[in-house]
């Protein structure tokens, strides 16, 4: 009895205490707490839990940082199907990237069948590059880290050695993972008197968090893509053995590259085959990405001639003719 009515005078003490203690103490205390939990966690002495991608995974300030680099797979509108050509460049990333994903039962027991190292895709801008790998990480269904280099680099001191150590970290959490680096010659490339020591100390980092993933069972691997091969830093091509050419878009490839993109505008096949042979002989020199924006400079020119009945007119030749006036070869 005497404990119960010890703890009673206890609370009626704690109620009364708190009824007299101003509003703006209350506030402070409030504001203090909160503020208290956010430099815990910007400084990595407290961590939080975070559901990306439908699960729920535990983080730290740096990987939060990251966070802001994954796509959500389901809005990846992309697959090996719709990329028109690069039929051998498929066959390449499916052998040698999807297969340890789907299989892993068959891939690293075996020191000759283990999981890739590293990905790196090279060719001219505007071949398909970003493409391939937007389509691969849909095809796996897995997570995509799409590394941006202004997100990793910090003016703080030791941020920027954070933010490289959590890509991968953050990566592992959330594997299987494909970490995509665009241009990877910017944050990657040779090493020269004019890099700051904070600049190469981030690349050792970065390097040294990417060979603690290797022969993880986690399914973690990194694609970087670029249009200036020797620019990249030897040290980092060695982490990227897988090294897959992304040309210019021969005549076959860019008909199958025309043939996606004018689907749903040339619904007649053989319509649809005499404007492809019409465009394909017109367009040497011309990549993905231009195919794409001279396909859209066509279709809009078709808005010029809309019946009063809302109707749209065909696309036909003297719209690509137009559109050739237009769009040229970017490269």
């Amino acid at each position: 009895m005497r404990v119960t009515h010890y703890l009673r005078d206890a609370y009626d003490s704690l109620i009364s205490s708190a009824k007299n203690t101003p509003l703006f103490i209350w506030i402070y205390l409030s504001f203090l707490v909160y503020m208290t939990r956010k430099i815990t966690f910007r400084f990595g002495f407290t961590s939080k839990t975070k559901r990306v991608n439908g699960r729920f995974v535990v983080i730290n300030s740096a990987e939060e940082v990251i966070l802001e680099s994954v796509l959500d797979t389901n809005k990846i509108d992309a697959t090996f199907e719709s990329v028109g050509g690069l039929e051998e460049q498929k066959r390449i990333l499916t052998e040698h990237v999807k297969w340890p994903f789907i299989h892993s039962e068959m891939f690293g027991a075996n020191s000759l069948r283990s999981y890739p190292k590293g990905v790196l895709l090279h060719g001219p801008p505007g071949t398909g590059k970003t493409l391939l790998v937007r389509a691969l990480a849909k095809e796996l269904n897995c997570t995509f880290i799409n590394v941006k280099t202004d997100l990793l680099f910090s003016r703080w001191l030791g941020e920027t050695e954070k933010n490289c150590a959590a890509v991968f970290s953050l990566a592992e959490k959330l594997s299987p993972t494909i970490i995509f680096i665009d241009e990877i010659d910017s944050l990657l490339g040779c090493r020269n008197s004019l890099d700051d020591g904070s600049r190469n100390h981030a690349k050792t980092i970065f390097m040294t968090s990417w060979d603690g993933i290797t022969g993880i069972q986690g399914k973690v691997v990194v694609v970087g893509a670029t249009n200036r091969l020797n620019s990249i830093d030897e040290a980092i091509r060695r982490r990227l053995p897988l090294q897959i050419e992304v040309p210019r878009p021969d005549p076959d490839t860019r008909k199958s590259i025309l043939d996606i993109l004018l689907r749903q505008d040339i619904k007649s096949t053989s319509e649809r085959e005499a404007m492809l042979n019409y465009v394909v002989a017109k367009t040497d020199g011309y990549t993905g990405s231009d195919l794409s924006e001279l396909c859209k400079a066509a279709a809009l020119l078709t808005l010029r001639e809309i019946s009063d009945g809302g109707k749209f007119p065909d696309l036909g030749k003297r719209h690509f003719d137009e559109a050739f006036k237009r769009i040229k070869p970017s490269c």
